[in-house]
């Protein structure tokens, strides 16, 4: 995870399509505390990655967090 220059944290997602053909994906990331609450949640959309190929995708919050930050990826779905 980074912070970035609006002190909004990212984390960068590596999507991997082991389908036989192009989809679309959709991946929330939930960013959390130490104990596990949610503090901001956002969702990302990676469009027509083909099949058997991978790459990346960053998730930023949506607001400022400090102190401990983790990501978490509660859904993904891919359509």
């Amino acid at each position: 995870m980074t912070t970035g220059t609006d002190n909004k944290t990212q984390v960068q997602l590596t999507v991997t399509n082991h389908g036989q053909q192009s989809y679309r994906y959709v991946i929330q990331v939930n960013f959390t505390d130490g104990s596990g609450n949610v503090l901001d949640a956002t969702a990302v959309t990676v469009q027509d990655l083909a099949a058997g190929q991978s790459t990346q995708a960053a998730a930023r919050s949506n607001r400022e967090l400090s102190g401990t930050v983790k990501a978490e990826v509660p859904n993904a779905v891919r359509y």
